[in-house]
């Protein structure tokens, strides 16, 4: 792979790829979960944990964004519900907002955690990738140039 010839840029073509793989999987890792004491929303970098006693409005945007809004006046937008030109003809964030609503009628009187929490989102295959590209990466400039 050093020098010249034909898999000359290999190094490089894994990191761009991992590094692809790694952004993809993180963005189609976004959801919304209804936990057993918890609103948990994921977002690519960073996962909201919200009471269900925090949760003050859950709601559609005009844009067709997901928005859920706490009792402290923090709105959280569900990047895996962001306006989409597929979501004005699915109407997948209406139905998420009606499955949200109904699961917090049900699970409004739960106890869970005393506050919100936000914390880094964890996903293996992503951080997997990224630290393989990261190694292609040096390998690539020491052994390339």
């Amino acid at each position: 792979m050093a020098g010249s010839g034909p898999d000359a840029d290999a190094l490089t073509v894994m990191a761009v790829s991992l590094g692809g793989i790694a952004f993809i999987r993180r963005i189609t890792g976004s959801h919304v979960v209804l936990d057993r004491k918890a609103l948990s929303v994921v977002n690519p970098v960073f996962t909201h944990d919200v009471p269900y006693r925090y949760v003050a409005r859950v709601e559609a945007d005009s844009g067709g964004n997901l928005v859920i809004t706490t009792t402290q006046a923090v709105e959280i937008a569900a990047f895996g519900f962001a306006g989409s030109i597929i979501d004005h003809f699915v109407g997948s964030t209406d139905r998420a907002v009606a499955q949200i609503k109904a699961g917090l009628a049900e699970r409004r009187d739960l106890r869970g955690n005393a506050r919100t929490v936000r914390r880094f989102t964890r996903a293996w295959i992503a951080d997997g990738c990224t630290l393989g590209m990261l190694v292609c990466v040096a390998l690539a400039v020491t052994i390339g140039g």
